[in-house]
C-alpha cells in the first residue's frame, strides 16, 4: 500500500475499479460547453491561414518563375492551374493523413493508460492524487476528488490522460473531414489570387506586378480575418501575415537569383 509524503495512507482503490462493470471499455468523456465548441470552430483559422498563404506564395512563385519566363499567358495559366490542383490535393491529403496519424498516437496512449489502470490501479490512483496536490489541493482534498473520480471511469480516464500526457482525448475521435477540406479549399482560393492578375488586359510585365500586389493584399486580408477571431488588432495581424509572406518571397527570389550562378546556371526568374 502506497504512503503519502506526509505519512498518511493513500486509500486503496482496487475494489472500486473492479466493481465498476465494463470500465475498461469506457471512452474518455470530455466535459463540453457551447464556448468550447465555438473556440474549436475559431481555431480552424489555422488551416485557412496556412493553406491560403501557401497557395498564394507557391503559385506566385511558379507562375512568375516558370510561366512568365516563357513569355506567354498560356504558360502562366497552365503552370498556375497545375500548381493549384497539385497543391490543393497535396495539402488536403497531407492534413488528413497527419491528423489520422495523430489520432492513432492519441488512441494508443489512451489504451496504454487503460492497461496501466488495470495492472496497477493503486499506483494510478496515487499518481492522480499527486497531480491534484500539484494543483494546490491539500492531500485530503486531492484524495477525496480522485476517490470520487474512480466511480466515474470515463471522467477518471480523461483526467489521467490530460494530467499525465497533456493531450486532449477528443483528438482520437476527430475523424471529420472539415480540416482537410478547409486546408485544400483555402490553398485553392489562395492559388487563384496571383493567377487572376493575368486574366486582366495588361502586358505581361504589368500583370506580373499586379500579381505581386494581389498577393500582398490577399495575405493582408487573411491576416486581418485571423485578427478578428483573436484579441489582436486585425490590422496589425494583417500586416504581420503580409510581411511574413513578403519575407518568404524575397528569400525565394534571392535564392533563385544568386544560387544558380554558383553552379554555372543563369539566375532563375522572379519566383525561384
Amino acid at each position: 500500500m502506497s504512503e503519502r509524503n506526509d505519512g498518511g495512507r493513500v486509500p486503496p482503490v482496487q475494489e472500486v475499479l473492479v466493481d465498476v462493470p465494463g470500465w475498461q471499455r469506457v471512452r474518455p468523456r470530455v466535459p463540453d460547453t457551447p464556448q468550447r465548441r465555438n473556440l474549436e470552430k475559431r481555431r480552424s483559422i489555422r488551416e485557412i491561414v496556412f493553406g491560403a498563404q501557401d497557395g498564394i506564395l507557391t503559385t506566385l512563385g511558379i507562375i512568375t518563375g516558370v510561366g512568365v519566363a516563357e513569355g506567354a499567358r498560356s504558360a502562366v495559366f497552365i503552370s498556375g492551374f497545375l500548381a493549384l490542383l497539385a497543391g490543393a490535393l497535396s495539402m488536403g491529403v497531407g492534413e488528413y493523413l497527419g491528423r489520422k496519424s495523430e489520432r492513432e498516437v492519441v488512441q494508443a496512449t489512451i489504451d496504454m493508460e487503460k492497461r496501466e489502470m488495470a495492472a496497477d490501479p493503486q499506483g494510478e490512483f496515487t499518481e492522480q492524487v499527486a497531480y491534484y496536490k500539484l494543483k494546490g489541493f491539500s492531500p485530503d482534498e486531492a484524495e477525496m476528488i480522485v476517490k470520487r473520480l474512480t466511480k466515474m471511469p470515463d471522467i477518471y480516464l480523461y483526467e489521467m490522460v490530460r494530467d499525465e500526457f497533456g493531450i486532449d482525448p477528443r483528438e482520437a475521435d476527430d475523424t471529420g473531414l472539415r480540416a482537410p477540406l478547409a486546408m485544400s479549399a483555402s490553398f485553392a482560393v489562395g492559388s487563384l489570387v496571383p493567377i487572376l492578375a493575368f486574366m486582366l488586359p495588361l502586358s505581361m510585365n504589368a500583370s506580373t506586378m499586379t500579381s505581386l500586389v494581389f498577393a500582398v493584399v490577399a495575405l493582408f486580408a487573411v491576416g486581418y480575418h485571423a485578427g478578428t477571431l483573436s484579441e489582436r488588432s486585425p490590422v496589425g495581424k494583417g500586416f504581420e501575415v503580409a510581411l511574413f509572406g513578403i519575407g518568404v518571397f524575397v528569400v525565394s527570389y534571392l535564392a533563385g537569383h544568386f544560387i544558380p550562378p554558383l553552379f554555372g546556371h543563369a539566375p532563375v526568374g522572379v519566383g525561384g
